[in-house]
């Protein structure tokens, strides 16, 4: 079969929360799939570390570091990312880890604790896509992928209430801005992620209990959810929006 429909030479990425995990391996597959990437973190070491790494291999690629939660900040970087690779055709947003962050049951958290996650992952990733969609509206082509979470659709006990409210509120926009941009030929998607490589240092019964409940019996890698974020954002992906998919080994837990 001809992979030609996945060649997204020619477009331009920005992908958030892109300098580690998740977001590192998003970026290696875009640029992997042709595109120029523009590598956002919050710390401005670990976007240009990544960015290089990319060119390194071949890709073209940008540090953009920025806060996404800041607007001025937000509109600085595009006006650089813009200048130096050309409108974003293809956003993932990505970010999802507010520093400070504190895994707490419900009762234990105040709302600091859940300012933390509705600035980044609710708020901060609605002002991204308000301020890519309208250039991707105009031209008439353009990808929305959103990274969320199965914590946004099955109750946990795992303390991260507040992060899964935050995530089922930005699936909501999600599904309505869909509907919304469809005739202009822009897609907008969610990639619901399950438990990853990136889950930290567990101690190992507790590791093996949660990969047990997986049906493929491991944890996800960054360049799963890249190769997903690339089928969306390619020409093969352009009859799915407003969907949510869930990219998690079969797991029925969501986490």
């Amino acid at each position: 079969m001809s992979t030609s429909g996945f060649d997204l030479s020619g477009r331009t990425a920005l992908v958030t929360g892109a300098g580690r995990s998740v977001g590192e391996g998003i970026a290696r597959e875009l640029a992997a799939a042709g595109a120029a990437v523009a590598v956002n973190d919050l710390h401005a070491d670990r976007a240009e570390a990544v960015a290089a790494s990319i060119r390194d291999a071949g890709g073209a690629a940008v540090a953009a570091p920025f806060d996404v939660t800041d607007a001025a900040a937000l509109d600085d970087a595009l006006a650089r990312v813009t200048a130096e690779l050309g409108p974003v055709d293809v956003l993932v947003n990505n970010a999802g880890v507010p520093e400070g962050q504190r895994t707490r049951q419900f009762l234990a958290t105040d709302e600091s604790d859940w300012l933390l996650q509705i600035q980044l992952n609710l708020l901060g990733s609605m002002r991204v896509i308000r301020a890519v969609l309208p250039g991707q509206v105009e031209r008439g082509w353009g990808r929305v992928v959103q990274i969320s979470s199965g914590a946004s659709s099955r109750g946990l006990d795992i303390g991260v209430s507040a992060y899964g409210a935050a995530k089922s509120g930005i699936e909501g926009l999600v599904r309505h801005v869909a509907t919304e941009v469809g005739p202009s030929g822009v897609t907008v998607n969610a990639i619901a992620l399950g438990l990853m490589e990136n889950v930290g240092q567990r101690n190992a019964d507790h590791l093996e209990h949660l990969v047990r409940d997986i049906p493929v019996r491991r944890l996800g890698r960054p360049s799963e959810i890249g190769g997903t974020a690339v089928w969306l954002a390619s020409e093969y992906g352009g009859y799915v929006t407003g969907q949510v998919v869930h990219v998690n080994g079969g797991a029925l837990n969501g986490r």
